[in-house]
């Protein structure tokens, strides 16, 4: 395994983890905003500038993700872009789309299937395009 993590592309895991934030920044800051605020219960209270915290959390874990998308890729040999898709699609649902909705499903969340389809599909795309982002820069 030392060896597929020495073979992976940090460069492109790094472009790819920065626009799967930015995809995350448009969807939940612009386009699911009232939605997003609505799922969580905070739709009433006015909108407060994120903290350090709320910015580079997301960033990291972006390339925790990625990161461990391009290993798998390494490992299962895959270099072509409907190999990358099948992996991307199979992450963001069966990992980060059900963890979404396992996330969601919190007694502490008013409305939790509102945030898991807010939330879960922006994981899935992101996903996908991670892993194409990773295909095209190799």
């Amino acid at each position: 395994m030392t060896s597929m993590i020495s073979q992976v592309n940090w460069l492109a895991v790094l472009v790819a983890a920065i626009a799967h934030f930015v995809l995350g920044g448009v969807w939940f800051g612009a386009v699911f905003a009232k939605a997003y605020a609505r799922s969580l219960g905070i739709d009433d209270r006015p909108a407060v500038k994120p903290s350090a915290i709320f910015l580079a959390g997301p960033l990291v874990c972006g390339l925790v993700i990625v990161g461990t998308t391009a290993i798998l890729m390494r490992m299962l040999a895959l270099d072509t872009l409907g190999g990358a898709l099948a992996l991307g699609g199979l992450v963001g649902v069966g990992y980060l789309g059900a963890m979404t909705v396992n996330i969601a499903i919190n007694p502490l969340f008013p409305r939790p299937f509102l945030y898991a389809a807010v939330n879960a599909p922006m994981f899935i795309l992101g996903s996908l395009m991670s892993a194409a982002i990773l295909t095209a820069l190799g």
